[in-house]
């Protein structure tokens, strides 16, 4: 894929995905943890970020392997090693 630059934000949400890796965030969780926001802040920030991660890190962007949507529940980072690069 090549060399990555990411921005602060970007590396520290990067960070708490790899953290919880396999375990689902929720949008609110991440906004809070992420952003400091308040709970009950509604915003489609963090569905944002999660387009461009996919864009940087997704052989196909469209079909996710790594940052997978969980329906009502938010994002979940799944970095198995027996993905094929």
């Amino acid at each position: 894929f090549g060399e990555i630059s990411l921005t602060e934000q970007e590396a520290k949400l990067l960070k708490l995905f790899i953290t919880n890796r396999g375990r689902p965030l929720s949008r609110r969780k991440l906004l809070e943890i992420g952003w400091g926001y308040a709970r009950g802040t509604t915003t489609r920030t963090v569905d944002n970020f999660i387009v461009r991660f996919r864009k940087y890190f997704e052989r196909n962007p469209k079909k996710p392997i790594y940052f997978k949507s969980l329906r009502s529940v938010g994002y979940v980072f799944d970095h198995d090693t027996d993905h094929t690069p």
